[in-house]
């Protein structure tokens, strides 16, 4: 059979999956690629794409049936890059949908931004320790006779949620708000913290004894 592949993807997938595709198939253009092969060598080398697939990756392969007839067969990785078809979108058209909506089911608006806000400042709080800064950190080099580690023992997501819980755990929503408020530039980050090695946090759920807007806040620091 003749196939296409076709590659959209991005950052360190896209020399990943070049070097699979060109070692099955001719490459006619920066993305695109065309041969014959047998069904056992499509196989291999969807299984070989499925090995190196990040968030990134997007390969879709297309069976050329005639002159005038393709068959889209898979994609492997992102299948937001193409459509059912197979198809890559290359416009888009955006209208103002809140005219034809009603206004009372966006009534909650305010509060999925606030809480949005308030994730995103703490979702980045687990990323403040030694060991993540010096995995992301090119220049850092180990001790003498030591590797690089490039592992986090507890992901940062987890870390983060684990800090907001230290901080809203026991309290009602609007105390810790207000002590969220009355936080500012000079504010010292251990601070916010400080009363976490009298509390046993981190030895029970997380969510367990937080208030309900805190709850809400604590899913999305992991998302």
């Amino acid at each position: 059979m003749m196939v296409t592949f076709v590659s959209q993807c991005e950052k360190k997938s896209l020399p990943k999956t070049r070097r699979v595709l060109d070692a099955f198939a001719n490459r006619i253009g920066s993305h695109t690629w065309q041969t014959v092969i047998t069904n056992e060598g499509l196989i291999a080398v969807k299984k070989l794409l499925r090995k190196t697939a990040s968030k990134n990756t997007a390969v879709s392969c297309h069976w050329i049936r005639s002159r005038s007839r393709s068959e889209f067969l898979w994609v492997v990785g992102n299948k937001g890059k193409f459509n059912e078809e197979g198809i890559v979108p290359v416009n888009y058209t955006q209208q103002d949908i809140e005219q034809y909506m009603d206004n009372s089911k966006w009534q909650t608006i305010e509060v999925i931004k606030y809480a949005s806000a308030i994730a995103g400042l703490f979702h980045d709080f687990g990323k403040a320790n030694i060991l993540f800064q010096n995995k992301i950190n090119k220049a850092y080099k180990p001790p003498k006779g030591e590797t690089k580690k490039t592992y986090e023992p507890y992901r940062h997501e987890w870390l983060s949620l684990r800090l907001f819980q230290a901080f809203a755990e026991d309290k009602k929503d609007t105390d810790w708000l207000h002590d969220l408020s009355k936080i500012n530039t000079e504010t010292k980050f251990d601070n916010l913290f400080k009363d976490t090695k009298d509390r046993n946090v981190g030895d029970n759920h997380p969510l367990e004894k937080l208030a309900p807007f805190a709850k809400l806040v604590a899913w999305l620091v992991l998302r």
